[in-house]
Order: structure tokens, then C-alpha cells, then sequence
């Protein structure tokens, strides 16, 4: 089930965001767990800058907990740019607004298909009788 209301969608929820941080930290010990080397630590320091924007600019203490965590892996972390279809958000209303739309918007779109879906599956059952 998707949509807004459900455990999946990252959000800035404090909860959801530290239960996140949590979960990639348990992630990367047990990688390293089964495998210490080179390419697990690259592997590590890649998973974390995959995820690295969903806590800016909300959460500055896990971004840095994160860089952090990557320099002991041996690499580095930058807040990636925003992506090219939300260029234009961050021309015109800042980085942080465009951070916040490119997270958001794809649950947006998601919820409102749903809706729709069912808006049609009602229309649907109402044509039957």
C-alpha cells in the first residue's frame, strides 16, 4: 500500500528520519560484518550519499553523523544537487524548497493516481448495477 499515510513514505517526520538513519547505520555494520574491504567501504560510502538529501536541510545533526560515518569508511559526502527536473523549482524558490518538492511531489503524484484509481473502480462498480 502506498500513499501519504504509510511507513514507507520518507518524510521529515523526526521518527521516520532517525528511524532511517538508524536502519542505513545497521545496514553498513552488518555489510561490513560479512565483508571488510575496499569495495564494501566504497559500497558503504555510496549507500549513504544515496540518501544523504532526505535529511537536509531538517536534520544537519545526521547529515553530519553521516559524514562522519563516511570519513571512518574512507570516503567523503556532499549533498548531491538537486535533480534536472527540479532545476527550476531551486531557480526559483531555493535549494531547500526544490530538496522538499523532489522528495514530496513523487508521493503526491502517487496518492492522487491512487485516488484516481479508485474514483474509477467506484464509477466502475456504479455503471455495473
Amino acid at each position: 500500500m502506498s500513499g501519504f499515510g504509510t511507513l514507507s513514505i520518507v518524510d521529515q517526520s523526526d521518527k521516520k528520519l532517525e528511524s532511517l538513519w538508524l536502519s542505513m547505520q545497521l545496514h553498513v555494520g552488518y555489510l561490513r560484518s560479512l565483508e571488510e574491504s575496499e569495495r564494501t567501504r566504497a559500497a558503504g560510502v555510496t549507500y549513504l550519499g544515496n540518501w544523504l538529501n532526505y535529511f537536509h536541510p531538517v536534520r544537519p545533526d545526521i547529515i553530519a553523523q553521516a559524514k562522519q560515518l563516511a570519513a571512518s569508511l574512507g570516503g567523503k559526502l556532499e549533498l548531491a544537487g538537486v535533480r534536472p527536473k527540479y532545476r527550476m523549482i531551486e531557480k526559483l524558490f531555493g535549494r531547500e524548497t526544490a530538496n522538499r518538492a523532489q522528495v514530496l511531489l513523487p508521493n503526491l503524484k502517487t496518492a492522487a493516481l491512487r485516488s484516481w484509481d479508485k474514483a474509477l473502480s467506484r464509477l466502475e462498480r456504479c455503471v455495473e448495477v
